[in-house]
């Protein structure tokens, strides 16, 4: 399973909203809730059946990506620490303890570089 590990979190992300359905029908949601939410989740099969069919009929998976620039791996926590810092004015200043320290990694990734250096 290896090979289609693509289609495995497409499918499993159908799952989840598969429970979350089911939770809502529990808690006895209108109809229109679970035709939209039933769509979605209908959507999310299909779209992890077409990951599958690409994934059997291309190649292996990467296992490894080469970044183009030295420092654009600090992108990521770079976002997520903004994305917290903006989170912070709805839920409070606690969040800050998780936004330094991924704005200090980030920093520290672009300053020394996340790509391997060329021979």
């Amino acid at each position: 399973m290896k090979r289609h590990l693509s289609f495995v979190v497409v499918a499993g992300w159908g799952l989840l909203n598969v429970a979350l359905l089911a939770i809502l029908a529990v808690y006895g949601e209108s109809s229109l809730v679970f035709w939209l939410w039933g769509g979605a989740v209908a959507l999310l099969g299909l779209a992890a059946l077409l990951v599958l069919a690409s994934s059997r009929t291309g190649p292996d998976e990467h296992v490894r990506y080469r970044v183009p620039q030295r420092g654009a791996g600090a992108v990521l926590p770079a976002a997520l620490g903004c994305a917290f810092i903006a989170l912070c004015f709805v839920y409070g200043r606690w969040l800050l303890a998780i936004a330094v320290p991924l704005l200090a990694l980030a920093g520290g990734m672009a300053l020394r570089g996340t790509a391997p250096r060329e021979r």
